[in-house]
């Protein structure tokens, strides 16, 4: 199909609009050359939980606000002619289900193009599949260069400043222990991109900032999952992540990295790591 300009606008919960805390429930998908609009609703509450809480709200409430946006944007959405219409409603809502405002989005395939958009901001489904294979491809690269004791697996630090434990499946010291951490940046939304290399960042701060009391200066090494020939987008992540000391390297750099490790690391069983 020819591409064909369109709109997407979140439908998050957002129990306390004045503290800008909200939870991705939802996608919509607008298309005004092609007659087009769609919703795509969480089936459970479990990310709102993981947000705010499983006991936190009425439940059966919150369902019924789930339901009710989505019948009404099907039923209301047959007289959108363009984004106005779809900004005027999201205008109008008035309970803790709220529309963000519709960004601009190129449309090729419309309904397989909403279900990318729905598995990106909510991930009820088939992307962390994609996310294990790709973590998958990387460890047996990373156990295939034979790097013996350089290597460290299966590592958990405790970041106090981030009140949570991080996992990382590799880790090589070279004067800081190096915490190698896959990272997927494949998202159609570069602000969401974005969003992802932030969060890493800050993580990556935290972790540069703060010795680790059996591994020591600890550093952030991210290995990236790109779409093909997205160069700009790359810029962009290993920016970020340099601000929050955080080193990236892609995934047609893991020879690189490869490289590093057999060059630079130390044999952890001589260091006592």
């Amino acid at each position: 199909m020819k591409p064909t300009k369109g709109y997407y606008a979140l439908i998050q919960f957002c129990p306390d609009p004045s503290r800008l805390e909200a939870a991705n429930i939802g996608v919509v998908l607008f298309c005004p050359e092609l007659n087009f609009l769609e919703v795509r609703i969480a089936r459970d509450n479990s990310r709102i939980q993981r947000f705010f809480g499983k006991d936190a709200f009425d439940w059966s409430r919150v369902n019924s606000y789930k339901h009710g946006i989505k019948e009404r944007l099907e039923i209301e959405g047959r007289d959108f002619r363009n984004v106005e219409d779809l900004i005027a409603f999201a205008q109008r809502r008035g309970n803790n289900i709220q529309l963000t405002s519709p960004r601009p989005f190129t449309v090729r395939e419309p309904l397989k193009d909403l279900d990318e958009l729905f598995e990106e901001v909510v991930g009820q489904g088939k992307r962390p599949l994609a996310v294990k294979g790709f973590r998958k491809r990387l460890s047996e690269q990373l156990l295939k260069a034979d790097l013996g004791s350089k290597l460290k697996q299966d590592i958990e630090i405790n970041v106090p400043s981030l009140r949570r434990e991080i996992e990382v499946p590799f880790g090589y010291q070279n004067g800081r222990f190096n915490l190698i951490q896959p990272v997927s940046f494949q998202a159609r939304d570069p602000d969401q991109i974005r969003k992802t290399a932030s969060s890493h960042a800050i993580e990556g701060l935290a972790l540069y900032e703060h010795p680790d009391s059996e591994l020591g200066d600890l550093e952030l090494v991210v290995v990236g999952q790109f779409r093909t020939n997205e160069n700009e987008v790359r810029e962009d992540v290993k920016r970020i992540l340099q601000q929050g000391r955080a080193r990236l390297y892609a995934t047609n750099e893991v020879d690189e990295l490869i490289h590093e490790i057999r060059v630079q690391g130390k044999d952890l069983d001589k260091v006592g790591v």
